[in-house]
């Protein structure tokens, strides 16, 4: 596992975002009520870099182009825990697309907390995806309107993210640390109470192993 520092190259727009999504041809289910259009759900594993990702894609159908959203979720999460706020998005208009990151979930592969050769290499293949989807407003060939939001260990692969792909047109990260090198030993010091229990959460959560521990979760069949 490798801790590094992002080097800043994108676009940093920060607040609400207009945001993002992956996969090919999945299982679509229909999200309903009453007062508001239908939003569909396509669930796809997305193979990276010898990982298995397992993501959802949400949109409320039509043939115009709209923004699109990648959805976050915290350490020691996955997918499910954001996906009443993926359905909303994409009943304001968005197209939206949420992942459980290596580790968690049903994704495979080691955490390798937002290594940028790994999970942020995931969120810009993503992005590629997103840029081949006719749902998706485009600003340029391959390059669509997308942004990146979540919360804690979504928050931080929406910095860094936006960091490493220039595409990112918008990030709202939420409760998160720009560093984790920095968050764990600011100035130097061991925060051993707060690591503990970041560590001790991820590693209970029965979505996958701890960190750094060179196991992995299970793989999708």
């Amino acid at each position: 596992m490798q801790i590094r520092l992002p080097r800043p190259r994108g676009r940093w727009l920060t607040g609400v975002a207009a945001f993002a999504v992956l996969a090919g041809a999945g299982t679509w289910t229909a999200v309903a009520d009453d007062s508001a259009p239908a939003v569909h759900r396509e669930d796809r594993v997305q193979v990276m870099s010898g990982a298995k990702i397992d993501t959802s894609y949400f949109t409320t159908g039509g043939k115009e182009r709209r923004p699109a959203v990648l959805l976050g979720h915290g350490f020691g999460g996955s997918k499910d825990d954001v996906r009443a706020q993926a359905e909303k998005l994409a009943r304001d208009g968005y197209a939206v697309l949420t992942w459980s990151a290596r580790g968690f979930g049903t994704s495979t592969g080691r955490i390798g907390l937002n290594d940028a050769d790994f999970e942020v290499k995931d969120v810009s293949r993503l992005i590629d995806w997103l840029a081949k989807r006719p749902e998706v407003q485009l600003d340029a060939d391959g390059d669509p309107r997308v942004g990146v939001t979540g919360a804690s260990y979504g928050g931080a692969v929406s910095l860094l993210a936006a960091g490493y792909d220039q595409r990112v047109d918008a990030i709202a990260p939420q409760i998160t640390y720009w560093n984790l090198a920095d968050a764990l030993f600011p100035d130097g010091v061991f925060k051993k109470l707060w690591a503990g229990i970041f560590f001790s959460t991820g590693s209970a959560s029965p979505t996958g192993p701890p960190a750094g521990t060179g196991t992995e979760a299970p793989a999708e069949e």
